[in-house]
């Protein structure tokens, strides 16, 4: 028995044991079979698999050899679904008499679908949670797999005399105490703490609200079930003994809807006196100022908080139904008990106002820059997914070829043609916009990462003093730009990063504002030039004049004053070593220069220059 995790895209970061596998590795080990783990995500994370070659080949070469496993079970999501099944199909080729079952959530609400277009591949599809049913399914399979004993399998689809048979879904878990620990010993732990220092934890499963782009409230038929504190804390506690990690996400989709349970986590995690740091998720509709103190004093060092819009119809179209002002609370209250919020806001809706999307970003910036709150925020598009309301409306959807990148599991990966007149199968490859739209609404994507990330400072004072919203300043970025970086397959996103910052500066010189230039220099202060894609052998550095004092120039930007105080004789220096940079205000670069360089060992002529506007070049310091 091999259990198959597919890639999943994202930043080598971007990468934990796969939970659920290992989980239902314990449940197949506990009913007294051998089982092993083959997780195509770490060898994309730490190998790389090339997406403009055969996945294929790369697939197969690490493949248990033939006849050495005679059961596969491949998970599959939608956003990883295209490359699944080119594994998925690979392994048809070279196990021609294996058994392969194909599980999570993409296949639970497509598998009539999946076994239309690839029953000579996928033997079963196995439905919904599989803890108890595919031990099952096992089993039957050994007593001859008669169409009589397969109907004893809960949430099983399979074809059958040239149909497709579904028998009726299973009862979710309800006692989680009772399944046994991850099968970790089945994954070389440090391999993935070498990438992320954080381990995943199962608390629990189960939504019990019901948004209308979330498939989460129908893969776990909207019951909330959670493990016991003893138990999860038993858990915690045998992780860290084993991979020596102390920081864990508790995973589950609203831990925080049951307060009085967290409590008694948090009271189980004091009286064991666990040095452990932990994140959770919430509604900003669930947490309280007195909550937030007892999960901070048990650990606890982030929250995510996924918000979507601050627009309260919007609030009433998702069904989430969050109360804009409620939501603020949250998110400041969570700071002042020093806990970290996280906060997700989506773009891209149906008929989105301008006024809708400017009051979102514009509340998400000052979060971002208010350092009694330092919240990040990630950004996503709106997406149909096969289990969400929305998916209701797939028959809008289209392959775009800049929707498919967005979202591919391996770069440079483009999904085959035959594949691309398949949108309900293969709906994260397509998108319910027109083209015009999905660039836009992508491209806007990607600018709100890169400026939470590297200038909120300056886009906030662009709004702020500047008299621009946010949706009119990202669109005199795109404006007569094209933006190569984001339909170029497999190339670095670095590249696009950069051509942000780029458009922005040209904004920004354009306002004539010379606060705002200062502010843009300081946040990122290599806009100008080429981005780095790969660590340098050498330091570059770059000089900038400053005209004012920086906390007041802060202050500024956050609107909290009407102009900086001046200052005289700084100046900027930013300094590089491939994509890390410092920054330091200082009245002689080159004596910092000198003691950066006798601290690194070298001479000041180690260091390349960058002048304004150019790209980099060898020489010595200022």
């Amino acid at each position: 028995m091999c259990l198959v995790q597919p890639p999943v895209g994202g930043i080598p970061q971007d990468i934990t044991p796969p939970l659920g596998l290992l989980q239902l590795a314990a449940s197949l080990e506990a009913a007294g079979r051998a089982c092993s783990i083959l997780d195509f995500n770490l060898v994309q994370k730490t190998e790389g698999l090339r997406g403009e070659r055969s996945l294929r080949g790369q697939f197969a070469r690490r493949f248990p050899a033939r006849g050495k496993v005679d059961v596969f079970g491949v998970t599959a999501w939608s956003y990883n679904f295209d490359v699944a099944m080119e594994l998925v199909e690979e392994l048809r080729k070279r196990h021609p008499q294996a058994c392969i079952v194909l599980g999570g959530p993409h296949a639970s609400f497509s598998d009539a679908e999946i076994l239309a277009h690839f029953g000579r591949s996928v033997d079963f599809v196995l439905r919904d949670e599989g803890d108890h049913s595919f031990p099952l399914l096992l089993e039957v399979l050994e007593r001859g797999a008669d169409s009589d004993a397969l109907s004893e399998v809960p949430g099983l689809s399979w074809i059958e005399g040239g149909r497709v048979r579904r028998n009726p879904r299973g009862a979710v878990v309800e006692d989680l105490d009772a399944l046994p620990f991850p099968a970790y010993h089945l994954v070389d732990v440090a391999a993935y703490l070498a990438l992320s220092p954080v381990l995943v934890l199962e608390a629990g499963r189960g939504c019990p609200y019901n948004c209308n782009f979330c498939s989460t409230t129908n893969m776990f038929q909207r019951k909330y079930r959670v493990k016991s504190p003893s138990r999860l804390v038993d858990e915690i506690e045998w992780l860290m003994e084993r991979s020596q990690s102390r920081r864990f996400e508790l995973l589950h989709d609203n831990l925080v809807a049951n307060k009085a349970y967290v409590r008694s986590l948090c009271r189980e995690i004091r009286a064991r006196n666990i040095d452990v740091s932990w994140s959770c998720t919430s509604r900003t509709d669930n947490i309280t100022e007195e909550l937030a103190e007892e999960m901070f004093l048990a650990g606890c060092d982030q929250v995510f908080f996924g918000v979507e819009s601050l627009d309260a119809e919007r609030q009433k179209w998702t069904g989430k139904r969050l109360d804009p002002e409620r939501v603020r609370e949250a998110i400041e209250l969570t700071a002042r008990q020093h806990i970290h919020p996280q906060v997700g806001i989506i773009v891209g809706f149906p008929d989105e106002r301008r006024e809708e999307f400017d009051l979102t970003v514009g509340e998400a910036l000052r979060w971002v820059t208010d350092p009694k709150v330092r919240a990040e925020v990630s950004t996503g598009l709106l997406r149909y997914y096969p289990g969400a309301d929305l998916f209701a409306e797939a028959d809008a959807l289209r392959y775009d070829p800049l929707a498919a990148a967005d979202t591919a599991a391996v770069p440079g990966y483009s999904i085959r043609k035959k594949w691309r007149g398949l949108p309900r199968l293969f709906p994260l490859q397509a998108i319910h916009t027109g083209p015009a739209e999905t660039r836009r609404n992508l491209l806007t994507v990607k600018f709100l990462r890169t400026v939470f990330r590297a200038c909120p400072l300056t886009v906030r004072a662009c709004l702020v003093h500047g008299g621009l919203g946010a949706r009119e300043l990202f669109d005199r970025m795109m404006a007569g730009r094209r933006f190569e970086a984001l339909r170029a397959r497999g190339r670095d996103p670095r590249l696009l990063w950069n051509e942000t910052l780029r458009a922005l500066g040209a904004v920004v010189e354009e306002l004539g504002r010379p606060e705002f230039l200062e502010l843009l220099d300081w946040e990122a202060p290599f806009w100008r030039t080429e981005a780095v894609v790969a660590p340098l052998e050498r330091i570059e550095h770059v000089v900038h004049e400053r005209r004012y004092e920086q906390a007041s120039l802060e202050a500024f930007a956050r609107g909290e004053r009407r102009s900086p105080e001046p200052a005289q004789g700084l100046r900027t220096l930013g300094v590089r070593a491939g994509p890390e940079v410092a920054v330091w205000a200082t009245r002689d670069p080159a004596a910092v220069l000198r003691r950066i360089g006798e601290r690194l060992g070298g001479a000041p002529t180690a260091f390349a220059p960058l002048a304004r506007g150019a790209a980099a070049r060898p020489g010595p310091a200022d």
